[in-house]
């Protein structure tokens, strides 16, 4: 009898683990980061003297200093991040990442000019003008990349409440014609 109540505790721990396989899901889903570069040319900047070097944006799911490294290092192209987000999928068989979210009730778009508001840094007060605009969801906020290009074209990236619209410049009134001049007295 023992034989049978040890083959009825093995049936019943078999079942209980088909059970337990059959409420997990059929097939995992990964998750990985996006990255959008901007790829500078530096080798052919430096030996052709160029005032502007080439440069070209790149989405992928390489970091910047592993796309760096496998792309021929620092002496060869320059990697600035302009933007980064999480995806969820896999990458594998060069399949592409996905696209960068769009900005949730953004209160700014690309192109704008803005004024850095953040207190007690060192770039607080600086002009620039909006790049990229995104929806950053693990920090559920928007982001967005500001260009300085009073400040040697540098690029960082700010949270909404670090920014302020500028005003635009009103247009330029004509000065009205000026009056003639009285001829002297002769």
């Amino acid at each position: 009898m023992s034989g049978a109540v040890r083959a009825g505790a093995l049936l019943g721990a078999a079942l209980l683990a088909a059970a337990l396989l059959a409420l997990l899901p059929r097939a995992a889903r990964a998750e990985y980061r996006s990255y959008e570069l901007e790829v500078t040319d530096v080798l052919d900047c430096k030996l052709n003297k160029r005032e502007k070097c080439r440069s070209a944006r790149v989405l992928t799911s390489m970091s910047p200093d592993l796309y760096t490294q496998t792309n021929g290092g620092e002496g060869r192209i320059g990697v600035q991040l302009l933007a980064t987000w999480m995806c969820y999928g896999d990458t594998s068989g060069y399949r592409e990442v996905c696209p960068r979210p769009a900005p949730r009730n953004a209160k700014f778009n690309s192109g704008d000019e803005v004024r850095i508001t953040l207190k007690k840094h060192i770039t607080d007060g600086w002009r620039g003008k909006i790049e990229v605009a995104y929806y950053q969801g693990d920090i559920q906020a928007n982001v967005y990349g500001v260009r300085f290009a009073d400040r040697q074209n540098a690029y960082l990236r700010y949270f909404e409440k670090d920014l302020e619209r500028m005003a635009a410049a009103p247009p330029a009134t004509p000065s009205p014609p000026a009056a003639p001049q009285a001829e002297p007295p002769k």
